[in-house]
């Protein structure tokens, strides 16, 4: 580990020299303002004194050879498997919809659900279920028939409040979606809507700046926030922090296909008592991409979703998508970037009414 300390006139000459000196992957650990020694301190403004770090340990080429080809060869299997269920699925899709269009008023609703980015398989099961219940009842008027929709959607979407004995909350996922800003969400609410005192633990050692990002919140709000820099800190940050309510532990973004940097996540995450881990995805991304990034960031354990960036698309279908193909709950959404206000518990009924174009 090389450390080194920066006395700068602002943050960005800081981060320019940091990325410079020590890489692109190097942390910061501290940030202060200081003054210049003697008289001349009085007259000019002070200046800030960054300490950074960076890990000068390099991985052996073997090993980066051995887990490079392993990921190759995890992406080839993934992909001949999704291309092996569409291959199924479509066998099936033709004769299903030639079925469901011969029985009527709902065959539209099938085309409007796949508009809305709903598997086609899922549309169809969906319609078929509503029509073996109301076959008999040939002449359904269009308003009831949107009553029956939403009601086998909102069946088909698990949502589940934050239990309350809940303290050691966990954000994962990959890069790019949201998981600082979202914690610092909740961690407002929890403070000033609920009046229960909040911690946080940073373990997003790999983005310069990201430490700062996290104890900006912390000083805005007055929570204390420790940083961990491997597993064996962490019950030492933990017995820090006991006097808290809640503890908020924000992670690096992690590549869903680096298959060594989500086993190190689990690392951190393993030596937790009992948290609540939830798994942060983007409305945004594709269901295909969301299966490979669930499947992937299985290993940590993630017991929980939160779906983020609905304000940032028109389509709702892939959390439709996910709802229905696994066991896991949507816990919290987002609709915004500001802090606490764009987040809402998630409710069924809110999240068909968008999935329907509601």
């Amino acid at each position: 580990m090389k450390i080194k300390k920066y006395c700068v006139d602002n943050i960005q000459e800081g981060m320019q020299l940091i990325k410079k000196e020590l890489g692109p992957d190097a942390i910061i650990i501290q940030s202060r303002k200081v003054r210049e020694r003697g008289w001349r301190g009085f007259f000019t403004p002070p200046k800030i004194e960054i300490t950074a770090a960076a890990d000068t340990a390099v991985m052996p080429f073997q090993a980066a050879l051995a887990g490079q080809e392993q990921a190759k060869a995890e992406d080839k299997l993934h992909k001949e498997l999704s291309e092996l269920k569409q291959l199924v699925s479509r066998l099936v899709s033709g004769q299903q919809r030639r079925e469901i269009e011969a029985k009527g008023p709902f065959y539209q609703w099938m085309q409007q659900l796949i508009a809305h980015d709903v598997e086609e398989e899922l549309a169809q099961q969906i319609l078929a279920e509503i029509h073996d219940k109301f076959a008999a009842d040939n002449e359904l008027s269009q308003e009831v028939v949107a009553i029956i929709m939403q009601k086998k959607i909102r069946e088909k979407l698990r949502t589940e409040e934050l239990p309350d004995n809940a303290r050691i909350l966990v954000f994962v996922g990959p890069t790019g979606v949201g998981k600082t800003t979202t914690l610092a969400k909740l961690a407002a609410r929890f403070a000033f809507y609920q009046n229960k005192k909040v911690g946080m633990i940073t373990i997003d050692t790999y983005r310069v700046g990201a430490v700062d990002q996290l104890r900006t919140y912390a000083d805005i709000t007055g929570m204390p926030v420790e940083v961990v820099m491997a597993p064996k800190e962490m019950a030492a940050a933990l017995e820090k922090l006991s006097a808290c309510d809640i503890i908020l532990v924000d992670t690096a973004g992690r590549n869903a296909k680096n298959t060594m940097q989500v086993s190190e996540l689990a690392g951190f995450l393993s030596v937790l008592p009992a948290p609540e881990i939830f798994l942060v995805l983007s409305a945004t991304t594709k269901t295909r991409d969301l299966y490979m990034i669930m499947d992937k960031f299985s290993r940590v354990n993630y017991n929980r979703l939160i779906f983020t960036k609905l304000d940032e698309t028109t389509t709702y279908g892939a959390i439709l998508n996910v709802c229905a193909k696994t066991n896991y709950p949507v816990t919290y959404i987002t609709t915004g970037q500001n802090v606490p206000d764009d987040l809402e518990v998630a409710h069924s009924e809110k999240l068909a009414n968008l999935i329907l174009g509601g």
